[in-house]
């Protein structure tokens, strides 16, 4: 098996993070599959893993479990099984997708904050996380397969070997949805090895969130954020403030974007909200990224879009044409 700490295994963690991202859309145009079925969906993952310089070799063991809304799929998750460790067991779930409103509910859902409880009954009553955050999680573990294993997310992994390494995979919105995914399945099967890698994810809970989760998943666990890129900074109001003037001189904030985050921070200010990252200034926990600003981006959208994507394939040593996925300004 790749060691779960090396470049290589991150390299393909984030591979596959991205493959799903992009799993409901169509090759050739990269826009919305309308009312996707599971075996389209499942075929994409499959030829683009295999497309990619690293990531493929997998099989889909469960899933994928999609999350409808409307006509457009959401928190689509999945479980991979192979790599050059046959054995080797990953489950992905997607970030925001593109035209779902529920993804994008779930994103800024922030106050007011709720028990964790309501989700691990174990958990100490204190630790809180987004509402958004509960309410994707609970329909990332509520939704079936419809195709291959029938059931749940927990059905299947309840079928795995006792002592088996499961890696926790998910960007954006899906790694901060990943990050209590763990939390929940570690309590669930404890006999597992739990590993959990997030990309660019905003965090998902309070002070007492991260503590927990440090505590929890220590050793297990990494969070990989790259510096110019905004959305790690949510929901903390200090380091949206900072987001605001990131991208100065070149790209000026737009009034829009301006607005929205300005409006958050007001929630997080006047809501008394300590939403904080897990891992910080942990180096086994935590992978600082030093993104490096794109001359080719005119505004501060795309190059806030360009930072949170694109930017840490390169930054992890690929090229933007080692993974199948939409090229920058599409």
């Amino acid at each position: 098996m790749t060691s779960l700490d090396s470049l290589q295994q991150r390299q393909i963690n984030l591979t596959h993070a991205y493959v799903v991202n992009n799993a409901a859309l169509y090759s050739q145009s990269w826009k919305n599959i309308p009312n996707p079925k599971p075996s389209q969906v499942k075929d994409n993952i499959l030829s683009r893993l295999n497309g990619s310089k690293v990531g493929g070799g997998y099989g889909v063991a469960w899933g994928p479990a999609l999350v409808m809304d409307g006509e457009y799929a959401a928190h689509i998750t999945v479980v991979l099984i192979g790599g050059k460790n046959e054995n080797d067991i990953v489950v992905v779930t997607s970030g925001t997708l593109k035209d779902s409103l529920k993804d994008q509910v779930d994103d800024l859902d922030i106050s007011p904050m709720i028990p964790l409880q309501k989700l691990i009954n174990s958990c100490p009553a204190p630790v809180s996380i987004s509402q958004g955050t509960k309410d994707g999680v609970k329909a990332i573990l509520d939704e079936p397969s419809k195709i291959g294993f029938q059931g749940t997310l927990c059905d299947f992994l309840g079928t795995r070997q006792s002592g088996s390494t499961i890696r926790l995979v998910g960007h954006s919105l899906g790694g901060a949805l990943m990050s209590v995914v763990a939390l929940y399945l570690k309590d669930k099967f404890p006999s597992f090895n739990f590993y959990c890698e997030t990309f660019a994810a905003p965090t998902a809970g309070d002070g007492f969130f991260a503590s927990y989760f440090n505590k929890q998943m220590a050793g297990n666990a990494l969070r990989v954020y790259n510096t110019l890129d905004v959305v790690p900074m949510a929901w903390c109001a200090t380091s949206l403030d900072y987001s605001l003037t990131l991208y100065e001189p070149d790209n000026v904030i737009d009034e829009k974007t301006k607005g929205m985050i300005c409006s958050k921070m007001d929630t997080i200010v006047n809501s008394n909200l300590n939403y904080t990252q897990w891992g910080m200034g942990n180096a086994q926990m935590e992978l600082r990224l030093c993104g490096k600003p794109q001359s080719n981006c005119a505004s501060y959208e795309a190059q806030s879009g360009y930072q949170h994507i694109y930017e840490y394939i390169t930054q992890l040593g690929l090229q933007l044409g080692d993974i199948p996925m939409p090229p920058f300004g599409s």
